[in-house]
């Protein structure tokens, strides 16, 4: 009955090793500079996440990308944490009408190409940018400068010891993975515009804050009971950190930043293999959202399976079947997370007939007619599917033909 779950598994994971084999099939961040350290790039990689919600994507990595990585630059440079501060001159906070503020660079854009397309985002040549969800961003990004003090400000130093006292469990990129949420998404709370103005205030939080998190980081009775309660529930929600984090184990940009970062704070090639190993990756959880959790294609892939009448999120009803199935199974859950680019282009235009998963329960489709098997040209089940634009792999060397 779930022979059906486990084929879609295998077209599901021909999707996503098509999505990351270039960097056109995915988004970039526009630094203010080219030449930054990798550490730098990591740790604006992962602020963009910070404010990826319910916003156009592209907005944050070209607006928000140029102004975190001069904000992190600046704060390594000046080593202070008044450019956060919005009552000093040169901050990268500003107020922005009553009550209300944004982050604005420094340096000035006339030269970005890419920052000359946007209307209504400079100011004397600097800067703006505001996440849908401002106040709870900010505290998160301050929280994450207040705790990354201690290291430096070096998000690659506080990995690396994360993943050392971890590394020898069987589930060490879920513990990873907590660590980075206690980091920045902990106790954050809903705080409003005008919290922002207490900067003395929310330093006094933060810094209560941070003493709370290294006790559960340092104890290991601590994490062991915090770690347990996030497992239930808390782990299938967190969007923004297993992006980022599956970002720097498949993105081949980000991955090399991230393996350049973490060589400098002495991770070997022995480390390095393990963290991106298949074992690693099948711990990944899949980013739950509107689109995986599209009633269309959930009802598509779940019909006739043992989850058909599930309630259950779709990430935890694949966690459930891969913890069940992993020794039969091509593929792991978070490649579902292709259906950001799918959902919108087969299951939202009715392209069913074409669709290789549709295929499983109507052996007469159409998608013969758009898998030409010609190493020469693009893959078209690709092009049509998620729009990537990569070479045909050959009859011989694909999963799904």
């Amino acid at each position: 009955m779930n022979e059906k779950l486990a084929e879609i598994f295998k077209i599901i994971s021909f999707y996503d090793d098509y999505r990351w084999e270039f960097s056109h099939n995915y988004n970039l961040i526009n630094f203010f500079k080219i030449d930054l350290q990798s550490d730098i790039k990591i740790l604006t990689h992962w602020i963009c996440y910070i404010a990826d919600r319910q916003m156009p994507f592209q907005r944050i990595w070209d607006i928000g990308g140029f102004v975190f990585s001069e904000l992190i630059y600046e704060i390594k440079k000046l080593n202070s944490l008044n450019l956060l501060n919005p009552e000093y001159e040169n901050s990268f906070v500003k107020r922005d009408g009553n009550d209300k503020y944004t982050f604005i660079s420094k340096s000035t854009a006339d030269k970005n190409t890419i920052l000359t397309q946007y209307n209504g985002i400079f100011e004397n040549g600097r800067v703006k940018f505001k996440s849908r969800f401002f106040p709870s961003d900010y505290l998160a990004i301050l929280y994450t400068f207040i705790f990354l003090e201690d290291y430096d400000f070096s998000f690659s130093k506080f990995i690396k010891e994360i993943y050392c006292k971890h590394k020898d469990k069987n589930d060490f990129i879920k513990r990873i993975l907590f660590s980075l949420y206690l980091l920045t998404y902990y106790e954050i709370g809903q705080p409003k515009s005008s919290d922002l103005s207490d900067f003395a205030g929310n330093i006094k939080k933060a810094n209560e804050r941070k003493n709370r998190i290294k006790n559960i980081l340092n104890n290991p009775d601590e994490f062991s009971n915090e770690y347990n309660i996030f497992l239930k529930d808390t782990v299938f929600n967190q969007k923004r950190a297993w992006c980022s984090l599956r970002d720097f184990l498949k993105s081949p940009e980000f991955k090399q930043y991230f393996k350049v970062a973490l060589s400098k704070e002495d991770l070997s090639d022995n480390d390095f293999r393990k963290l991106f190993s298949y074992e690693a990756l099948i711990q990944l959880e899949l980013p739950g959202d509107v689109w995986n959790n599209n009633s269309k294609f959930r009802n598509c892939i779940l019909k006739d399976t043992d989850y058909e009448h599930s309630k259950k999120a779709l990430n935890k009803i694949l966690r459930d079947f891969f913890n069940k199935n992993s020794q039969d199974i091509i593929g792991y859950p978070e490649q579902f997370d292709i259906t950001f680019d799918f959902v919108p282009r087969m299951c939202d235009l009715n392209n069913c007939d074409l669709c290789p998963i549709y295929k499983i329960d109507n052996r007469k489709n159409n998608f013969s007619k758009i898998c030409l098997k010609n190493e020469k040209m693009y893959c078209p089940v690709i092009l049509v599917g998620c729009n990537y634009k990569n070479n045909c792999k050959g009859e011989d060397n694909c999963k799904i033909v």
